[in-house]
């Protein structure tokens, strides 16, 4: 496996697989300045791409935005090697991800790699309104967290707010 940063080539594969325009991905990637994507070659062939980001929480945290492997390559390691590819290339203390609660996939990739699955309703307000943000996470997603708890993560920061408004909001609204 080839680990190459490629922004332009990781929101086609996003498209692609993800099944939509990658608008989020896209308004993460030209405005938040700690943002990155990484396309995973086997081969020649694109295998898979991550779009990831990191923000300040109570400590700086790397949220792994969208993990897209192309079907021919499922089952084979390749989300795994990105997320460890990438948690690597962030060297944060803390990772953050979201997904569906439907995404058995995700769920189990998560799970392997030692995060802890965490539903919106189980916490308190404020925290899981600091942490939506920082995932630009939906209320009927799971958060999965690694190197802390909810609790200790979450700290509404400037950093916070401005990631939310310029890449969650902002495109959100159409601007």
């Amino acid at each position: 496996m080839e680990f190459v940063a490629d922004r332009e080539a990781a929101l086609r594969l996003v498209e692609l697989y993800y099944g939509g325009p990658p608008k989020y991905a896209k308004a993460v990637l030209e405005r938040w300045p700690s943002a990155g994507a990484v396309v995973v070659y086997i081969g020649s062939e694109a295998a898979g791409a991550e779009v990831f980001y990191a923000v300040r929480l109570a400590e700086a945290a790397c949220v792994h935005y969208y993990v897209v492997v192309a079907p021919k390559f499922r089952r084979r390691g390749v989300a795994t090697s990105l997320v460890r590819y990438v948690e690597g290339r962030c060297g944060t203390p803390i990772n953050l991800a979201t997904s569906t609660a439907e995404n058995a996939a995700a769920a189990k990739l998560f799970r392997k790699l030692g995060y802890s699955a965490y539903f919106w309703g189980e916490m308190p307000t404020g925290i899981r309104e600091v942490l939506l943000k920082a995932t630009c996470g939906y209320d009927d997603d799971v958060l999965y967290v690694k190197g802390g708890r909810p609790a200790d993560v979450a700290l509404p920061t400037a950093e916070v707010e401005a990631l939310w408004r310029e890449t969650c909001l902002k495109p959100y609204l159409g601007k």
